[in-house]
């Protein structure tokens, strides 16, 4: 009887390593279909979150602004998280170009300024980045 029990889960073991995968790979070739792809651009938002950062901002939208993804399917938000220097004036002068000021008047961390800015996103995806980070032309289609 302990013969029986141990070649048969022995069996079920290699069923399950070598067995099942190999069912599946038959399967797979038995019944293929033809998938069509294209490429797919999603309603995306992508926030800068940023505090007295006058200095790197310029730099920060430049960049953004030259991802290689549908203007019309990409919010580009600054949530300035009480900034006292010129980074909201800056941001401002970016305006015609799409990206969006979001002035969070009361410091109280990059949290929250992040929060703010996921209730003023519009996109079914929300990139999350700050000043310091930098992304390639090809970096949302990648992602």
């Amino acid at each position: 009887m302990l013969e029986i029990v141990f070649w048969g889960s022995l069996s079920l073991v290699a069923f399950a390593y070598f067995g099942y995968p190999a069912t599946l790979m038959l399967a797979g070739m038995l019944r293929s279909k033809n998938v069509r792809k294209s490429e797919i651009y999603p309603q995306a938002t992508l926030v800068v979150t940023a505090y007295n950062e006058e200095k790197r901002i310029r730099e920060k939208l430049d960049n953004t602004l030259s991802i290689e993804y549908p203007k019309e399917k990409l919010q580009i938000i600054v949530a300035s998280d009480g900034s006292t220097d010129a980074t909201d004036t800056i941001v401002e002068e970016y305006a015609d170009q799409g990206v969006e000021l979001l002035p969070v008047k009361e410091r109280r961390g990059k949290e929250n300024a992040q929060q703010e800015a996921v209730a003023a996103a519009k996109g079914d995806i929300l990139i999350f980045t700050d000043v310091a980070t930098r992304i390639t032309p090809d970096g949302l289609q990648q992602m």
